[in-house]
Formats: C-alpha cells, structure tokens, sequence
C-alpha cells in the first residue's frame, strides 16, 4: 500500500472508529493531535501509526463482541 492509500485508509478507520479521536489516539498509543492533523488532511499517517490505531481497533472490536457475548449468554434461559 502506498503513502496515499495508507493516509486515506486510517483517515478512513477514524472516522469509522466507534470512539473519540481523543479515546481512539489514547488506545493507540499515540498523540491526539496527530490523528486529528491526518483526519483534517494535514499531515500523513505512517505504517507505525496506521499500525496502533489497526491494534486499538481490533482490540475494540475483541472487546466489544465478547461483551455482546455475555449478554447473549445472560438472556439465554437457564444462563446458558
């Protein structure tokens, strides 16, 4: 993936991302300023940055279904 791709792909994921940019900059481990300078156009993202904010998100998304997953149990029957 080129530089573009890669800018237009995270800038694409922190729009989508199912938080703040302050919470998602804060889960990746990076500074709030630089998502919202690569959200605003205004600088690239690097593979070392696109990489934390894909780790936050996938992280995200484990934590979230197996959260989902415990209700779905707890409104089973029996709590199965």
């Amino acid at each position: 993936m080129d530089d573009t791709s890669l800018t237009h792909a995270v800038r694409a994921a922190i729009e989508r991302a199912p938080c703040s940019v302050n919470r998602l900059a804060a889960l990746a481990g990076v500074p709030q300023s630089t998502l919202s300078r690569i959200l605003r156009g205004e600088r690239a993202a690097t593979a070392d940055v696109a990489a934390a904010v894909q780790r936050a998100l996938e992280q995200w998304s484990e934590d979230c279904a197996e959260a989902a997953e415990e209700i779905r149990r707890a409104r089973e029957p029996n709590g199965r």
